[in-house]
């Protein structure tokens, strides 16, 4: 029988290593990894869940969008304890818990944070962000694409 911790570092392994090769996605979901937990102790499981499916939006497609609901789609099958429950489902089902309840999930709902966390960290590398944000910033110094330089300047 395994334990809870090694459950969940399974779990969170799986998690961040089944991300695809995209740099922009993996950054993007280190980031957002590292401040779940964070997010969940100052704002607690309901606005947490909320705010991830919010910024998730119904049909993610940039990488910002994507992190979000990958996170959130697994917070929610972990705290809901099943494979099928998405990020809206865990909104839902979180408004309706009874207390005692709700309380077991926001546990739940933080070591299971933590243990992304780690596996973010230790599967994404600083340097591959690094790289992500140098290009990101690289790109943005330029003005946008087919906009000559001082073109929007008065």
């Amino acid at each position: 029988m395994s334990r809870r911790d090694q459950i969940l570092a399974v779990t969170a392994w799986q998690l961040v290593g089944g991300l695809p090769a995209d740099p922009k996605l993996r950054a993007e979901f280190r980031t957002r990894a590292v401040g779940l937990g964070p997010m969940l102790v100052s704002s607690g499981l309901a606005a947490t869940a909320a705010f991830h499916a919010a910024k998730a939006g119904p049909n993610p497609a940039k990488p910002r969008e994507l992190a979000y609901a990958r996170i959130a789609d697994a917070l929610g099958c972990h705290v809901l304890h099943r494979a099928d429950a998405t990020r809206n489902d865990l909104v839902a089902e979180v408004g309706a818990m009874a207390s005692t309840t709700y309380a077991s999930a926001s546990g739940e709902a933080r070591a299971f944070a933590l243990w992304v966390r780690r596996a973010a960290e230790a599967l994404i590398p600083r340097s591959e962000q690094a790289g992500n944000a140098a290009a990101l910033a690289g790109a943005a110094a330029h003005g946008p694409v087919g906009v000559p330089d001082g073109a929007g300047a008065r």
